[in-house]
């Protein structure tokens, strides 16, 4: 049993990203409902947010985030390079790749995976077509992971739930048994 399951450990999470610069702008946080409906921004803009988000990273995961907190994120950098439309990404893959390298890297990556239509009948905030591509895409990336976990998603949410603290407590349990 790792202190994950005996709730020794502080546990937070997080929607996508540390928001510093969002916060010292007022800006507050909103659901997006159309994630392609906005057009893409500028090649400079676009560098220029996700240098920002590469630092916001480094500083939450330095200074904000306490040591042996587990942080859990609904969504991660790498999906930019999945749905660079969600994000409005206007400059070349190969740049947000190179970035991404620089990101603070999970030690636990888990994919949420269901069929497309599965997706679709839950959420319809992309076509059909779409969504089949970023599930192909998302396993793509998911292989290429050190550390990765697939969970099936269409099962019944306490399966899901269950199969990812499954992943979760494996993976604590072998980073103490390194340090250990």
């Amino acid at each position: 049993m790792s202190r994950f399951d005996r709730g020794e450990r502080a546990v937070k999470m997080r929607h996508l990203k540390p928001r510093m610069v969002a916060q010292l702008r007022g800006q507050a946080v909103t659901i997006v409902y159309d994630p392609h409906g906005k057009p893409l921004r500028g090649a400079f803009l676009s560098i220029v947010k996700i240098v920002v988000w590469v630092v916001e990273e480094w500083y939450a995961s330095l200074f904000q985030e306490k040591k042996g907190t587990l942080l859990i994120c609904d969504r991660y950098y790498h999906d930019l390079l999945v749905d660079p439309k969600r994000y409005r990404f206007g400059a070349p893959l190969w740049i947000a790749r190179l970035i991404g390298k620089l990101m603070p890297q999970p030690k636990l990556w888990i994919l949420l995976n269901a069929p497309a239509d599965v997706l679709q009948a839950r959420k319809q905030e992309v076509s059909p077509q779409e969504t089949a591509r970023q599930c192909k895409a998302y396993m793509d990336f998911i292989h290429k992971r050190r550390r990765h976990v697939v969970v099936d998603a269409a099962q019944p949410l306490d399966n899901v739930i269950a199969d990812a603290e499954h992943a979760i407590n494996a993976a604590l349990i072998e980073d103490e048994g390194n340090r250990g």
